[in-house]
């Protein structure tokens, strides 16, 4: 069951925005297979394949099948490649991929000309959609981080203004990891635009995957910062930043803000040591793309005449995180 991504009809209404679609009724001639490649580094994955253990069973009933691909710990092109290119060898007619920068679109171009559809999830590459992505489905990346960026300047207003200069430690896991540049960059957007005597210590530190380098980035941000009031860190495991922080003794004059309801994130946010965590609801990065692959492969037909699917964005703080985590 192989169709090219430019040969499916497009509806004319996008899909709305925080609600889980439906699985097609229509029968597969055949049988249909998809794989959804991920990477398993922090609690946030774990969320992702919540989505994917519960539609699993909905996908297997209708006579499909899906499988949960892990292609490592690192967000790189050739483990996100080699994934694809072994998903297309193996016979699936779909194959949901993380982005994790330009390079990985020669694999879409390899897999789509074998007929194979690929989404993009979480994460998108500048290329995806013109080597033949059928959408993207994940956060507003640049927005989340502008927004990153104006929690940031609402923080820290008590500690910094126009006659008192701030300075904000910036961790980000690669800055070869497109969707987190693009968080990156947009919190920088942020700070300039409502609050521009709160500035960068420096480009940023890469801590790849590490939370020992996570607690070290925030210890030597702490140490020789002067000015220091906040911690913003673009990828996972920000927990570790607020958790350094509040050891240190500095929660009520450094600030932390990222991303994501993990239970270790909303732990730290209610015990107070977090300002706050932008959600882009995992669960459905997952369920809602598998399904709208199987619909169309089943159904002939892209989810929505935009390529760019987006997540509902939430901001979880202290008044609101109970509520906002528990959403499905």
């Amino acid at each position: 069951m192989k169709h090219s991504s430019n040969m499916l009809s497009a509806p004319p209404t996008a899909p709305p925005q925080g609600e889980r679609p439906a699985l097609s009724t229509t029968k597969p001639t055949e049988p249909v297979k998809i794989a959804i490649i991920a990477i398993e580094n922090n609690p946030f994955f774990a969320q992702v394949k919540a989505g994917y253990d519960a539609v699993k069973p909905k996908i297997e009933a209708a006579g499909g099948t899906v499988d949960w691909i892990n292609a490592g710990t690192d967000v790189t092109v050739d483990n996100i490649g080699d994934a694809i290119s072994a998903a297309v060898v193996d016979g699936y007619d779909a194959v949901a991929a993380l982005m994790p920068g330009d390079g990985i679109c020669t694999y879409i171009q390899q897999a789509d000309a074998r007929g194979v559809l690929v989404a993009a999830y979480n994460g998108d590459a500048s290329c995806a959609q013109s080597s033949g992505a059928l959408f993207f489905h994940g956060q507003d990346l640049r927005a989340a981080g502008k927004e990153a960026g104006k929690l940031m300047c609402t923080a820290t207003k008590k500690l910094a203004g126009p006659g008192k200069p701030g300075v904000v430690g910036v961790e980000t896991e690669s800055f070869t990891f497109q969707a987190l540049e693009e968080r990156r960059r947009g919190f920088l957007d942020g700070l300039k635009e409502n609050c521009p005597w709160v500035t960068p210590a420096d480009g940023g530190v890469e801590y790849q995957t590490s939370t020992d380098r996570v607690a070290s980035a925030t210890r030597d941000y702490l140490s020789s910062t002067k000015d220091l009031v906040g911690i913003y860190v673009t990828g996972g495991n920000p927990q570790i930043a607020a958790q350094t922080v509040a050891s240190a003794g500095r929660t009520s004059t450094v600030k932390v803000i990222g991303f994501d309801f993990t239970a270790e994130n909303v732990a730290q946010i209610k015990a107070g040591n977090m300002y706050a965590a932008i959600g882009q609801d995992p669960y459905g990065q997952s369920y809602d793309t598998i399904v709208w692959l199987y619909n169309a492969l089943v159904d002939k037909q892209k989810p929505s005449p935009h390529y760019f699917i987006p997540t509902a964005a939430v901001v979880g703080t202290p008044a609101n995180i109970s509520i906002v985590s528990a959403a499905k």
